[in-house]
């Protein structure tokens, strides 16, 4: 009899192991390449280990706007760091990327300095604009145009030069006539330059 219930719970045993394996979370991606340039390697390794280890993309790399599925080992590890090395010799890195909630990690996106030296405002309002002002998120002084070219009538709109420093991320305030104000916070420049406010 004991013998039958050591087999039992060693069979239980072995069953919770295999599925607590079948449920671990999985850190697989799709790497998607956003450069003009090829990716020539891609390593991904558990964070904080100094090795890069081997190219996931075995030799055979990725073209741009190309994507490529890569296959990390479902062993309860979801923290990685990437590196991607371009065919034109730079290199960019990610630490710390949570893996298992990654679907698609996109790489080689537009440079922030290059995308986001101005941006387009839209008076969706009813009565002009008088003022606007713009710092980079967090920061404490802002770039103030009085609109020296005239007030931003209903309906109309104006460009405007960013603050120097290539950040993507602006707080934007926006002054009415009659001295309301409305603000945005954290409007990403690079991938929405076209701004409305009311």
């Amino acid at each position: 009899m004991r013998t039958l219930r050591a087999s039992l719970f060693l069979l239980l045993l072995l069953s919770g192991a295999a599925f607590a394996q079948s449920t671990a979370p999985n850190p697989s991606f799709n790497l998607v390449n956003r450069s003009a340039s090829a990716i020539k390697e891609f390593f991904a390794t558990p964070a904080g280990r100094t090795n890069w280890g081997l190219d996931r993309l075995n030799g055979k790399g990725l073209a741009p706007g190309a994507k490529a599925a890569i296959r990390l080992p479902a062993d309860g590890n979801c923290t990685y760091d990437l590196r991607v090395v371009f065919a034109d010799g730079r290199a960019e890195d990610r630490r710390g990327l949570n893996a298992c909630s990654a679907e698609d990690v996109a790489v080689g996106e537009a440079s922030p300095a290059a995308a986001a030296k101005s941006f387009r405002l839209f008076n969706r309002g009813t009565v002009p604009i008088t003022e606007i002002a713009a710092r980079p998120q967090g920061g404490d002084k802002w770039s103030i145009n009085r609109l020296s070219a005239g007030p931003i009538p209903p309906g109309g709109d104006r460009s405007f030069s960013l603050p120097p420093g290539g950040q993507c991320i602006f707080d934007l305030r926006v002054t009415f006539e009659g001295g309301k104000t409305r603000e945005k916070s954290a409007a990403d420049l690079c991938k929405s330059p076209e701004q409305g406010v009311q």
